[in-house]
């Protein structure tokens, strides 16, 4: 039996819980499989079959899911998708275009995707109540995901016109992001020095010198570092206006889950199954 490269880029965690249950729901169908978390650097294992997992950012994969494809060398296996987006939006349906182009070059036969909906990093925060829903229905539906996998199953991917044309137009965030970081900012009177930023970004994008922060050019927008700073004290430049600080609690009861207006419909059909 072929063992699956497991791939996994994940700004702050949502993405890698949901390639960790693959993988748990994976070792329960007897299939072999080894799961990469991708930093700065991050090596191709060799694997003949791989499974992809990324967040979607402005309607794409992001930077670092890209360079990591592009150093991919030639194969003749398989390749499956797994990303993680904000919303249930139809528009979310040609993100993996470019990375399916990129491995069909190279040899892979693309089997199809999964897409499973995780709380905001960004935009606006969801209720924990709400998390917790999100993880729940992940969780359920990436059992059956595995199953899939391991039986070779193909998934045919069908994004609609609008998909292509959001996908096609919001591909200038790849030159964006590197450049608004340059933009991120440390707060003074904020920061107490923890440095969990520079350890934890997974571009090696932050660095402390001379007692400054310095943001670099290869930054993929996954936003970690404000995301997870406790003290909410990194900035992070022209997207000041929608940052998220601060971890979920998933442990909350996903029955006391309120929809609210945003998107109604939209999560509505994803809860109910009608979407996938």
């Amino acid at each position: 039996m072929n063992e699956f490269g497991i791939y996994v880029f994940s700004g702050t965690g949502n993405t890698l819980m949901c390639a960790e249950a693959l993988k748990e729901s994976l070792d329960h169908t007897g299939a072999a499989s080894v799961l990469h978390e991708i930093r700065d650097g991050t090596e191709f294992a060799g694997e003949k079959d791989l499974i992809i997992c990324y967040p979607v950012h402005g309607f794409n994969a992001p930077n670092m899911m890209l360079r990591f494809c592009r150093g991919i060398p030639e194969g003749r296996g398989s390749v499956w998708f797994l990303k993680t987006s904000g919303e249930p939006l139809r528009l979310n349906g040609n993100s993996s275009a470019e990375l399916m182009k990129l491995l069909r070059k190279k040899g892979y036969s693309v089997m199809g995707e999964f897409h499973y909906i995780m709380p905001y990093n960004m935009v606006f925060r969801h209720s924990d109540e709400m998390a917790s829903l999100m993880w729940e229905t992940a969780r359920e539906r990436i059992t059956e995901a595995a199953e899939q996998i391991a039986a070779g199953k193909n998934r045919a991917i069908h994004p609609s016109v609008p998909a292509k044309a959001m996908s096609l137009l919001c591909r200038i965030e790849h030159r964006f992001y590197p450049a608004n970081g340059r933009l991120y900012r440390v707060d003074p009177d904020r920061c107490v020095k923890c440095m969990k930023c520079v350890k934890n970004c997974p571009a090696s994008n932050i660095t402390y010198e001379d007692g400054r922060f310095r943001f670099g050019r290869n930054c993929s927008g996954c936003v970690r570092c404000s995301f997870g700073c406790p003290e909410g004290a990194i900035h992070i430049g022209l997207l000041e206006f929608m940052r998220v600080n601060g971890t979920y609690d998933f442990s909350r009861d996903p029955e006391k889950a309120e929809i609210g207006r945003y998107c109604r419909r939209s999560y509505i059909r994803y809860f109910a199954g009608r979407d996938e």
